[in-house]
């Protein structure tokens, strides 16, 4: 009696069973992105409505190279092809006549954070505040235990 030996692969490297799995991790990602993007726009939708209508706002004109304060006052842009999709800003003049933005929506891609020299010299000044244990300027600021 002679016994077969020759190996059989698992259930899931199964080429069917691997499309069903595979189609069944699409399907949970997709559902997890358009929840997120329900609450991402809900969450915008909120921050707009949350800021005022004139606001006294720090700006950084890129023409003069220069920051000021100004009394802004708020606009919203709607997208015509996606009218969720709204942006807020600030928008205020500087004394010599150039137009400013501060964005209300998007953040993260406000010039103002990168190119103000308040900013720069603000962050500067407050960069020992949140230095970590582990990197090299803590022992020069701390010294050694």
């Amino acid at each position: 009696m002679k016994f077969d030996h020759t190996p059989h692969p698992d259930i899931e490297d199964h080429y069917y069973i691997r499309e069903l799995i595979e189609g069944q991790e699409k399907r949970s990602n997709d559902r997890t992105f358009h929840r997120n993007r329900i609450k991402d726009l809900a969450e915008r939708e909120d921050l707009i409505k949350d800021s005022k209508a004139v606001a006294l706002t720090d700006f950084y004109c890129t023409k003069c190279n220069e920051d000021f304060k100004g009394g802004a006052v708020k606009q919203v842009e709607v997208d015509w092809t996606n009218s969720s999709q709204s942006i807020a800003f600030y928008k205020h003049k500087c004394s010599k006549g150039h137009w400013c933005i501060r964005l209300i929506t998007d953040r993260h891609k406000d010039a103002f954070f990168t190119r103000s020299k308040l900013m720069a010299k603000d962050r500067g000044s407050h960069f020992a505040d949140i230095i970590q244990p582990w990197e090299t300027n803590f022992n020069l600021l701390y010294g050694k235990k």
